[in-house]
């Protein structure tokens, strides 16, 4: 199973102070395949699909680790699970309430936090945005013919 996995993910897990191991790798991996915006019961469901036998206490807890390392963004979209995706680029995210569609955001800036509280709040080190409303295909649905 090691060999299926890129010089990229094990680069950016050593690059985040992290041992490469199987659950880790495996998680990177799933997220990598599936793409989008993902739960940890999404992941959890993909890997069993394909025969990675990992049990979802260890797929969540590689979320979070991944997560609290930028190697994987999470991203609380409101009610039910966070969702996670591969860091490759910082940004936030829009919610549509009709749908439940979550869609990548450009970020204001390149810089983590992007963004910046008014007033001295202390060390900031992450900023997420999440813009809620109707997305264009559930307007264009409920549109006017």
């Amino acid at each position: 199973m090691v060999g299926e996995f890129t010089g990229d993910t094990v680069a950016s897990l050593r690059s985040a102070g992290l041992r490469a191991t199987r659950p880790r790798l495996a998680v990177i991996e799933a997220l990598r395949s599936m793409g989008g915006h993902r739960t940890a019961d999404d992941v959890h469901a993909h890997l069993a699909g394909r025969g990675v036998s990992l049990p979802r206490t260890s797929v969540y807890n590689s979320l979070v680790t991944l997560a609290d390392l930028g190697v994987v963004l999470r991203a609380d979209v409101g009610p039910g699970a966070a969702v996670y995706e591969v860091a490759e680029r910082r940004h936030h995210h829009f919610v549509c309430r009709r749908c439940g569609q979550v869609s990548d955001v450009p970020c204001a800036g390149d810089a983590k936090p992007c963004l910046a509280p008014g007033g001295d709040m202390g060390e900031v080190e992450e900023a997420q945005v999440i813009f809620r409303g109707v997305c264009h295909d559930c307007l264009g649905r409920n549109a006017p013919a």
